[in-house]
């Protein structure tokens, strides 16, 4: 094999097949979910006359997927992306489909909601970002960033063209377009996850080859407790749980939260497709940042950002070249935040248990996101404003970011000592 073929692009070259599915899966998967569902927020708040703080309710649905999460990880593991991914491709969008009929009984929208996000997360990065651990070593910053940028651009697009269904032919018709979409591009990435794709029933022989990353396949009770034993786990998971509060504010609250700032519609989609443009950018520096320099201070330093962007939003309520600049740090931000967990798990554990980890991760992610919005919506039924809490985040996120200083310089990935 040519230094050509063995370098920091020559990797991404042997690896496009699995790269592209994890970049089209994640382009069609529960991720660009954050970008999308904020936009019929309004219009189902004026038909079904639902109050701004019974609607921030709707994050304490992440809580459904805690119990599943561990589940979904554990079984990537053991039975690879493409049986797991493709049964999110298949009931995800029949969620949407549910989405376009309900009548105005809020418990209905919760259980769909809970339904989005416990079928999504059967194509969230817990699942796709599997084949980038197995595939890639050198360049596994930039291929994350090729991953998580996808539904970047699909934020930056989606957004405006939604708007303009729904303002033609309604919100009903619009949650289907997406259903749609959703089917589509997961069928493609399906499609495109090779067939001998590793599993821990199969080496991996471009990672596996490194004795510091193999090791015997653990039991379910042992994967787990060898990662609650890791220090790395709860500075990555506490860190993360601290700067997700505002999770509910990305997704179906963005919006509205614009709309509470002085923005009217058009302008907050721009505003919006200007914070999936963030988040482009910042999937973009965080990714080569992280092939290149320590994890911990390049964690600290992308996840520090929306602690700035919402004290504008919070202080410049009207100015809207004020508003749509504070979205772009937050989509800065939230670029690295989706890049962050999978790098780290990578660098900290075992191939073996790389998705068992990730799944963890994650429940630590959803308890602070469902937490943000209990907290959301008590603060809004007290002050009918949004403020409050965007000054209570950006406290929240700058502890978290400096957290994320403490993670041990040693890992078990050897790319990380070279």
């Amino acid at each position: 094999m040519s230094d050509a073929d063995t370098g920091y692009l020559g990797e991404l070259r042997r690896n496009a097949r699995p790269l592209a599915a994890a970049a089209a899966g994640s382009a069609s998967g529960l991720m660009v979910a954050a970008y999308t569902t904020s936009v019929f927020s309004p219009y189902l708040i004026t038909q079904f006359h639902w109050s701004r703080a019974q609607f921030a309710l709707i994050g304490l649905t992440l809580l459904s997927t805690l119990a599943i999460m561990p589940v979904i990880g554990r079984l990537t593991d053991r039975l690879g992306v493409r049986p797991m991914a493709g049964a999110g491709v298949l009931l995800l969008p029949l969620c949407f489909i549910g989405y376009s009929f309900q009548t105005g009984n809020f418990l209905v929208f919760m259980a769909l909601s809970a339904s989005v996000l416990a079928t999504g997360s059967l194509t969230s990065p817990a699942v796709y970002t599997r084949l980038i651990a197995e595939n890639f070593v050198k360049a596994r910053g930039l291929a994350l960033f090729i991953v998580t940028a996808a539904p970047a651009l699909a934020g930056m697009i989606l957004p405006r063209v939604l708007v303009a269904v729904c303002d033609h032919w309604g919100w009903r018709t619009g949650y289907r377009v997406l259903a749609a979409y959703f089917l589509i591009g997961g069928l493609i990435a399906v499609a495109l996850v090779p067939r001998g794709e590793p599993s821990l029933d199969k080496p991996v022989p471009s990672v596996r080859r490194l004795p510091v990353e193999s090791g015997p396949a653990p039991s379910q009770p042992g994967a787990f407790r060898e990662i609650a034993r890791q220090r790395a786990f709860w500075i990555i998971t506490g860190a993360m749980m601290l700067c997700v509060l505002p999770t509910q504010l990305h997704a179906a609250q963005m919006m509205l939260m614009l709309g509470d700032a002085g923005l009217d519609r058009y302008a907050a989609a721009n505003a919006v497709s200007c914070f999936a443009l963030g988040g482009l950018i910042g999937r973009g520096v965080c990714g080569l940042a992280l092939d290149r320099l320590p994890a911990g201070r390049v964690a600290a330093a992308a996840m520090v950002l929306p602690a700035l962007g919402y004290m504008l939003i919070a202080g410049a309520h009207g100015q809207v070249s004020v508003i749509t600049g504070a979205m772009l740090l937050v989509g800065l931000s939230y670029g690295a935040e989706n890049d962050l967990p999978s790098f780290l798990v990578a660098r900290y554990f075992r191939l073996e248990i790389f998705s068992s980890a990730m799944s963890l991760v994650y429940c630590g992610i959803l308890f602070g996101s469902a937490f943000g919005a209990l907290l959301l919506a008590g603060l809004i039924r007290h002050f009918n404003s949004f403020t409050p809490f965007l000054w209570l985040v950006s406290a929240s996120i700058l502890a978290g970011s400096l957290l994320f200083l403490l993670l041990p310089a040693r890992t078990q990935d050897v790319s990380a000592e070279r």
